[in-house]
């Protein structure tokens, strides 16, 4: 049987914590409640997914912090099985290799065994600003979700929400676990950073028409102008901005302009 843990009232952070070792959950009890947050409430922890499903329905958690392989059943499947979820996802693995696959289900963040604080911290400023544009979103007009089309994609800080078709999008370029986009709006460039990776970006847009230049840059291959073989090769993009080609990536960006039908720059 699943154990809920202390409860403090004015906490309204109401979050699951599942992980087969129990130390584990504890560890990450103390790290969330005494460095990061004091609005988190942890209602439970929970070391297989039977508990973990149980407490997820007893509480209605608005996040569950979840490791992926554990025995009988790893978090993909668990998920998998409890879809729609009405919670969001931040997986604490002592593996790497699964992050795209995590992303792909829209999960808040990635957090690598041993746990670092500062990466936690980000995971949970991340949920904060998820919750606040889910709030934001429940007060605009029953018919907006609908105004977004296939391709389009919504961009939301704290500040602003934007709906922006793919092909006004400019570029991307990493910042950390951030990502900073740049599109048109009218005819002014304009950017917003978003707390997501550019890795998820480049999972989420179509390959037809955006491509990883860079480690730190996903471009919009119909602004690009001009590509300059120097030292360091450099593209043109809209005739504005100069960005670093990686050099493993130089002749890969010329094959793949040509065959999809790009034209000469």
């Amino acid at each position: 049987m699943f154990s809920p843990t202390h409860e403090i009232a004015e906490k309204n952070i109401n979050i699951i914590i599942v992980d087969d070792e129990r130390e584990a959950c504890s560890n990450l009890s103390h790290l969330l409640l005494t460095y990061v947050d004091t609005r988190i409430c942890i209602k439970g922890t929970a070391c297989n997914t039977t508990e973990a499903e149980a407490m997820i329905r007893a509480y209605q958690p608005d996040a569950v912090f979840l490791d992926i392989e554990m025995p009988g059943e790893d978090a993909f499947h668990f998920l998998d099985r409890l879809k729609p979820l009405h919670f969001e996802i931040i997986f604490v693995s002592a593996y790497d290799e699964y992050a795209v696959k995590a992303f792909r289900l829209n999960a808040i963040d990635y957090i690598l065994k041993p746990i670092d604080i500062h990466e936690l911290c980000n995971a949970v400023k991340k949920l904060e600003e998820k919750r606040h544009f889910r709030r934001i979103a429940s007060e605009w007009p029953p018919q907006a979700p609908n105004k977004v089309k296939p391709n389009q994609i919504t961009l939301r800080n704290h500040m602003q929400i934007e709906i922006v078709d793919f092909k006004d999008l400019l570029y991307i370029e990493a910042n950390g676990n951030y990502s900073r986009v740049f599109f048109q709006s009218g005819n002014t460039a304009r950017s917003i950073m978003m707390s997501h990776s550019i890795a998820e970006y480049e999972e989420l847009l179509p390959d037809t028409l955006f491509y990883r230049i860079h480690k730190s840059y996903l471009v919009n291959c119909r602004y690009i102008r001009k590509i300059l073989k120097e030292e360091n090769p450099v593209i043109l993009l809209d005739n504005k901005y100069r960005l670093p080609v990686g050099r493993r990536r130089y002749k890969d960006l010329l094959f793949y302009l040509k065959n999809n039908n790009f034209p000469d720059v």
